[in-house]
């Protein structure tokens, strides 16, 4: 288009046509988002990492502690058992020594009753001094001769009495007691053994538990310090991400509000720009320069356009950044949610463990009150025993000092030697009495001070 005077008029719409368009902020801001979404990825696989590495580590304490105090239980189990085993082959031995006690006893009062009608006395002309009769000094006696003879039969029917039916039965009731304490005693020897291979089974058992244990603790331990150290990484890329950017963001808004300003310029500047092209039109100006004026207008509009397109690129820019954080948003969200359903879940089990420890808890409280009543039957009926044994001593004490104190009647001392052993023999047992009431005391102090 051309004017009167020859002169070339300048098309707008062509001018900017011609123009290239401005990419290279929108290219850099591309670039910057790529990145952005590169790093955000390798967070996430950070973040996956650390959560496998830390997801078999919420329990295992929990479990180590309650697989210890199971293998203490079953030890304190084992050991009672083996006691109440013991106990009841004690308990048998005191029942077999009982009986045979007894039939000392009758075999006892029989002598003393044949002393007694030898002598002619009577219970009322006994005296009974309580002292020890070894310490005593025995004075052979001697008979007259018309009573001798006498003396000599009535030994010789005593050396061979005749069994009544009453001995004979009580003696096969020995033997079968001694065969039953026999038997029992090999069936004891038997559960002992076995209760002892099986503990040693268990505590091998539970010494490779916890050198499993301790393999798997160590694995997990170093797990845990992977995960740290990831974890401390990605906190620290985070912060130095964050830190870039609120610088870039910063740089940002500088440039925007540079941009700005330059735009509200190049609006205050349009009215001059219309000023110009008129004066251009008329030609009224003549000292103007044409082609300065000229020059200044291609550079406005270029500037002008360039300023519209870093504006829309920046609008663009400013909606992808929203869409990515409202996208990040959402899978904080998810994983959140999947932290406390995991904090349900581990609540859970450890519930069930608790329970499980108090069922545990309840039975041992219930072997124990069993042993406690184990134990005073097993007093009380040593204490019987114990009774029956001091009245069987206070009896052969005063039939022993009514003899001996006697100086008309000859002593037998075959009876006194039987005498003296049955007294032997109850001192032996009430030295095996006091020694098993030592053992109990002893046991029910480890038992309560493990």
């Amino acid at each position: 288009m051309t004017t009167s005077g020859g002169n070339k008029i300048i098309d707008i719409d062509e001018e900017l046509s011609k123009l290239q368009p401005s990419e290279r902020l929108l290219e850099f801001y591309r670039e910057k988002i790529a990145k952005l979404k590169l790093e955000s990825q390798q967070m996430h696989h950070l973040l996956d990492r650390y959560k496998e590495n830390l997801g078999p580590t919420f329990g295992e304490k929990e479990r180590q502690k309650l697989t210890r105090e199971l293998i203490e239980l079953r030890s304190a189990l084992s050991d009672v058992n083996v006691f109440i085993h013991a106990e009841r082959q004690q308990v048998t031995r005191l029942y077999a020594e009982n009986e045979r006690l007894q039939l000392d006893n009758l075999e006892a009062e029989k002598k003393v009753a044949m002393l007694l009608s030898l002598s002619g006395l009577t219970e009322g002309e006994l005296h009974v001094y309580l002292r020890d009769p070894r310490r005593t000094t025995i004075v052979q006696q001697r008979l007259p001769p018309h009573l001798r003879k006498l003396h000599c039969k009535l030994k010789k029917d005593a050396s061979e009495p005749e069994l009544s039916e009453t001995e004979v039965i009580l003696k096969t009731q020995v033997a079968h007691l001694k065969k039953q304490l026999e038997e029992s005693d090999k069936n004891w020897q038997m559960e002992k053994n076995a209760l002892l291979q099986d503990r040693v089974l268990s505590t091998s058992e539970s010494k490779a538990q916890a050198a499993k244990d301790e393999a798997h603790i160590t694995l997990l331990t170093a797990r845990l310090e992977e995960a740290q150290r990831l974890l401390s990484e990605a906190m620290k890329d985070t912060l130095e991400k964050t830190s870039r950017m609120q610088d870039v963001e910063i740089k940002w808004l500088a440039e925007r509000d540079h941009l700005l300003s330059v735009l509200a310029a190049v609006q205050n500047n349009v009215s001059f720009l219309s000023h110009m092209q008129s004066i251009e039109r008329s030609g009224s100006y003549t000292d103007l320069s044409k082609a300065k004026s000229t020059c200044e207008l291609k550079d406005l509009r270029r500037e002008n356009e360039s300023l519209k397109h870093g504006i829309q690129d920046a609008e663009e820019l400013k909606e992808m950044y929203e869409s990515q954080c409202l996208k990040l948003d959402q899978k904080l969200c998810k994983l959140r949610e999947q932290k406390e359903m995991a904090e349900l879940m581990l609540k859970e089990r450890s519930q069930k463990l608790l329970k499980q420890i108090e069922c545990h808890k309840q039975d041992r409280a219930k072997l124990e009150e069993q042993r406690r009543n184990d134990m005073k039957g097993f007093q009380t009926e040593i204490k019987f025993v114990k009774n029956d044994v001091k009245a069987l001593v206070h009896q052969l004490y005063k039939i022993t000092m009514a003899v001996s104190n006697n100086s008309a009647v000859h002593v037998d001392f075959n009876t006194l030697s039987d005498m003296q052993a049955v007294s032997a023999l109850c001192r032996t047992v009430q030295a095996t009495v006091s020694d098993i009431k030592r053992r109990l005391l002893k046991f029910e102090t480890s038992f309560y001070n493990p």
